[in-house]
């Protein structure tokens, strides 16, 4: 297996390929010194705090995150010595379907009006970021821009076009930042927490193990790819023409949570264990958990499956209409996917934290420590 060697914050990282679908017994991901970075933030952070007279280094930066439905803006004051936040002055997000466009191409690449609608976007937050005089900019594409085959392209066409540095970056370094946002938000140790993120195209679960740092399980079925699943191979339908697979049956959910455990299944083996062993918290991030999952809770920030299950059993053979939810073609195969992964990987309950990952994107030192 091939291993790329990658520096960040003075640190040591190796990356392993990432597992083929077709491979259960695929060695895991693994992110090293990722303990090693996150304690040497914090004993600088105190080293710093011992020294009243010296001034923190403010700058202005900002931080976008091109996913798979929607791209997300934020731009605050950051301490470049702590990298911590200081003031958030502006936060939005723009819809922009990559995934479903991607999803209804013939040839798997974006077309020419996604394109243009990504342009038209980026034009607009580079005058966003001009009138806040913002001084450094991580942009970051995730999982629709890993898949068209002319997203790489595409990305240097948006820097180019408007000066803003678009990367597109692993699915292993999403599972970082993730990790970090949601550590960082939670007010937890790491070692206590294990993260799962789910977007519009993919989903990554990661965990701090003892002996091998950040453990990452990645797979490319978010929430939309999931959708689509369902109503090409359980219902037989063209998810280019259906965009909503309800009413949706009771023998047809039993399919679709047939999928979603094979996907938990395929979970690491030590993944599996930090599961079994962990004292802390599961904890869901995302829009997905806080928007589409989370509301369906009968505690406040938790879900449990017996929440799930009562949601699907309610929503099963209605309509959109009957529903009577804007994101009804999403829910329901939402609440499956959690619920199955949950039951192949014996997670009992999630609690749900809402932070984005671009405030995670701002204060995280690697992608800063770089002139």
């Amino acid at each position: 297996m091939e291993i790329k060697k990658v520096n960040t914050l003075k640190t040591t990282t190796f990356y392993r390929q990432q597992p083929q679908i077709n491979k259960p017994d695929a060695k895991p991901v693994l992110i090293g010194s990722h303990r090693a970075g996150l304690r040497r933030l914090r004993q600088e952070s105190v080293l710093l705090a011992a020294i009243p007279e010296e001034k923190p280094l403010i700058e202005r930066r900002a931080a976008v995150d091109v996913g798979s439905g929607g791209t997300k803006v934020c731009i605050a004051d950051v301490d470049a010595k702590t990298n911590r936040i200081v003031k958030v002055y502006f936060e939005k997000s723009f819809s922009v379907p990559y995934q479903s466009y991607l999803e209804a191409s013939e040839d798997g690449s974006f077309n020419e009006e996604i394109q243009k609608n990504g342009l038209r976007t980026f034009t607009e937050i580079k005058e966003i970021l001009d009138q806040y005089e913002v001084a450094k900019v991580t942009a970051v594409a995730t999982e629709a821009f890993r898949k068209a085959s002319n997203g790489a392209a595409f990305a240097e066409t948006v820097a180019k076009t408007t000066g803003i540095p678009l990367r597109v970056i692993s699915q292993k370094e999403e599972g970082a930042i993730a990790f970090y946002s949601a550590s960082n938000a939670s007010g937890s140790a790491p070692e206590d927490l294990l993260i799962w993120d789910i977007g519009t195209g993919s989903f990554q679960i990661a965990a701090e193990d003892q002996e091998t740092d950040l453990l990452v399980y990645m797979q490319s079925m978010g929430s939309v790819p999931f959708k689509n699943y369902i109503i090409r191979d359980v219902q037989g339908k063209d998810p280019a023409v259906v965009k909503s697979p309800n009413p949706m049956t009771e023998e047809e959910w039993l399919l679709a949570d047939a999928k979603a455990r094979e996907l938990g299944r395929r979970a690491y083996p030590e993944l599996k264990k930090q599961i079994r062993d962990l004292d802390g918290s599961i904890v869901g991030i995302g829009r997905l958990f806080a928007n589409s999952v989370g509301p369906i809770g009968t505690r406040s920030g938790v879900i449990t499956r017996d929440d799930l299950r009562a949601f699907i059993r309610s929503s099963l053979n209605k309509t959109d209409e009957e529903l009577g939810d804007p994101f009804a073609s999403v829910n329901l195969t939402n609440c499956i996917l959690v619920l199955g992964v949950m039951k192949a990987l014996h997670i009992h309950e999630i609690r749900i934290v809402e932070t984005t990952s671009t405030k995670g994107l701002l204060s995280y030192g690697p992608y800063w420590s770089n002139p």
